[in-house]
């Protein structure tokens, strides 16, 4: 590929006609192209169409946003200049944007073909790694590369550059360093969901290496990892309903007429390719989180322990001491941390506790333990975990056959339940008093009644707040004036009321949700979210016409902002996007469907956020009493969390929200065998994450985020 010369006009999807890129190639000239720029969003993919097939919609919505970087790594093809041509047209078509300008720039020494389109602030940045075989068996496959049976690979272009194993990681590190971005985006990092490409595999591990080598000063978080199936998906359920895979359909036809020649470039395929339409309609990915206390073999009663002189060890649990793995990827044990020794890939828990390649850690939600270190360039899995290694824990070469899974949960701390307190929906978790501790509060008799908590989950006596002679199960606090103090609303005869802190003086505040009887799902539904991005929470929850959202108004109802759910079904009110906006999930036959009010233009309608692996789907909360929706993480969403037993006894566990899904069901906590009458979500220690509180009649068990 060369220049871009403004000669075609093709027509977009908004019915415009907007000038297209086409590429031209002059005798001796090959342009420079423009300067990388900080990025919010990164992607690293391996062939030309991943992005627009298995991260959907996730990075259309992130590309329609501004400040998007996508790299291709395996894209080298003798039809290569035909693929960069559809994949232009296609980000044209959903950006609206067509004044591309293409050039080579050099990365760590290795020249790189950067196209921008600065209307759209949007970067694709193409390797020309050889495309292999999906079994990673051709001479040039970047599996070849990864394992060491293959030396040195020279890219496919205008300007070549040859690539070691150390080379493509050094490129896409020096890609995280320039680009800053605060999410990178990629492929399932070893295969163990299924048969995959090989491409997507090598290029799914480079990508967490090179996170992992870009440097980050102690105490900071690397940007945030999510990586996405790209195969074994077929047994599971179709995620994207019809406007949404309408919708990016009509994007990747832009890019599938040209390249599968179906239509000329420029204009859309008329239907995009089988392969292409299976895989759209699946997405299923897995973050990273942080995490502490035992760090357990899943599902056993054997601990990690780390000797005085560093090598690990196990143990009968409960371990003599407790691990922590903070958000800058260290992984505490005591004063101490854990190290990848480079020469024989040994762990070790030394005082260098430093934020580095071999100090880095990753917990995926599923219980994989990734380690940043690069391992040895021999057969085996792509990347470094915590695996059992002569009996005791060290680094494994991880992949399809072999990935062992981790637990790392605190204890739960246990207190008397306050007297007189009742249970259920009844209870809010919440700071009530302005001292940063989230009470445990509820409507007893007619009258606000808190009971002050210490911090660390235990409570005070009750104490009265308010008058407030609301239904007790609608009870519902936050900050409706915003005035940054929390109040207290629920629903009478008439429709909302409110105790406005700090007087706690009770007020009429909308007719919204006005019913005359008991509690019923409406009333459990109620929330406290700011759903405008305007500084004050709404009361949103499903009324009989649908979800609304209900501020401070006292003439006329709030619209409808969507009518799919079940008035019946439990429905939870979060922020699951990070935008500011109020969403909502509802449960249903086939598990968790969610609304997210990013995408209201496209559709109202509950989309499946369930994660899913090989046909089997996650287990859902059966109410809103034993589970509830809030961030646990810090990460700006809203996750839902829940009691379950899935054959190991009760635990609580969380369904992260990546924005347009629910992760794997993450273990939390696990609980002491009994019978649990509530679940509660509210910030205990003032450090601004939810912590989780459950009741079984006659002790509360509080879990602190981290």
């Amino acid at each position: 590929m060369c220049g871009v010369v403004q000669t075609a006009w093709v027509r977009s999807l908004l019915g415009v006609w907007i000038a297209a890129a086409v590429i031209g190639c002059g005798d001796n000239h090959l342009p420079i192209g423009q300067e990388l720029l900080h990025s919010r969003d990164l992607a690293i993919v391996a062939h030309s169409d991943d992005d627009l097939v298995y991260l959907q919609p996730d990075q259309l919505e992130r590309t329609r946003r501004g400040g998007a970087t996508i790299v291709y790594v395996t894209d080298g093809r003798d039809d290569a200049d035909r693929r960069h041509s559809g994949l232009m047209l296609a980000y044209s078509a959903a950006t609206g944007f067509a004044d591309w300008q293409c050039g080579w720039m050099p990365i760590a020494d290795h020249f790189v073909e950067h196209c921008r389109l600065e209307d759209a602030r949007l970067s694709l940045v193409f390797l020309g790694y050889p495309e292999g075989d999906p079994a990673g068996t051709d001479p040039t496959s970047i599996a070849r590369l990864w394992d060491g049976s293959l030396t040195v690979a020279i890219s496919v272009g205008d300007l070549t550059a040859s690539y070691t194993r150390e080379d493509l990681i050094a490129v896409l590190t020096e890609l995280v360093v320039l680009t800053q971005p605060n999410t990178v985006r990629t492929l399932d990092l070893a295969g163990v969901h299924g048969l995959d490409h090989a491409d997507h595999a090598i290029t799914g591990a480079a990508a967490l290496i090179a996170v992992a080598a870009a440097e980050v000063e102690p105490g900071q978080a690397p940007p945030e990892v999510i990586t996405f199936r790209a195969g074994g998906n077929d047994a599971d359920p179709a995620t994207l309903i019809d406007p949404l895979f309408d919708r990016s359909a009509g994007v990747l036809a832009f890019y599938d007429g040209c390249v599968e020649r179906t239509a000329p470039c420029g204009e859309p395929a008329p239907a995009i390719t089988e392969e292409h339409a299976t895989s759209l309609r699946r997405r299923y990915a897995t973050s990273f989180r942080f995490a502490s206390g035992q760090l357990r073999v899943a599902g056993s009663e054997s601990c990690v322990v780390a000797a005085a002189d560093g090598p690990l060890d196990i143990v009968p649990c409960p371990a003599p001491e407790s691990w922590s793995l903070t958000p800058d990827g260290l992984l505490h044990v005591g004063d101490r941390c854990l190290e990848t020794i480079a020469v024989n890939g040994e762990l070790l828990a030394t005082s260098r506790c430093t934020p580095d390649a071999v100090s880095r850690f990753f917990l995926d939600d599923e219980g994989h333990i990734w380690i940043g270190a690069v391992p040895p360039a021999a057969a085996g899995g792509a990347l470094y975990c915590l695996g059992i290694v002569g009996n005791r824990p060290g680094a494994a070469r991880c992949g399809p056959e072999l990935a062992p899974l981790w637990e790392l949960t605190p204890s739960p701390i246990e207190h008397p339940r306050p007297a007189g307190l009742p249970t259920g929906r009844a209870v809010r978790l919440a700071d009530v008093d302005g001292d940063d501790r989230a009470d445990l509060c509820a409507v007893i008799g007619g009258k606000l009644r808190c009971s002050p908590g210490d911090g660390t989950g235990g409570f005070g006596p009750l104490v009265d707040k308010a008058t407030l002679a609301v239904e007790p199960e609608s009870l519902v606090i936050g900050d409706v004036d915003g005035d940054g103090r929390a109040d207290a609303c629920g629903r009478d005869s008439s429709g909302l009321a409110c105790a406005v802190a700090p007087s706690f003086i009770v007020e009429r505040w909308s007719p919204a949700f006005a019913r005359v009887g008991p509690a019923d799902a409406s009333d459990r539904s109620l929330a406290a979210i700011d759903s405008d991005n305007n500084g004050a929470a709404e009361i949103c929850g499903v009324s009989f016409d649908g979800v609304i959202c209900a501020q401070h108004d006292l003439t006329q109802l709030p619209p409808v902002r969507s009518p799919w759910p079940d008035r019946a079904a439990p429905l939870w009110v979060g922020e699951l996007d990070g935008d500011r906006r109020a969403d909502w999930c509802s449960r249903t036959p086939t598990g968790i469907a969610c609304g997210v009010d990013l995408l209201s233009n496209v559709t109202t309608d509950g989309v499946p956020w369930t994660y899913s692996l090989s046909g089997i789907l996650d287990p859902t909360p059966d109410d809103v009493v034993t589970s509830g929706m809030a961030d646990v993480d810090g990460d700006g969403r809203s996750d839902l969390c829940g009691i379950f037993d899935r054959g190991t006894g009760p635990q609580i566990a969380c369904a992260r929200s990546q924005g347009f899904g629910f992760g794997p069901l993450a273990l939390l906590a696990s609980l002491p065998d009994g019978t649990y009458d509530a679940l509660w979500l509210g910030d205990l220690d003032g450090d601004g994450l939810a912590d989780v509180c459950v009741d079984d009649g006659t002790t509360l068990y509080c879990v602190p985020a981290r």
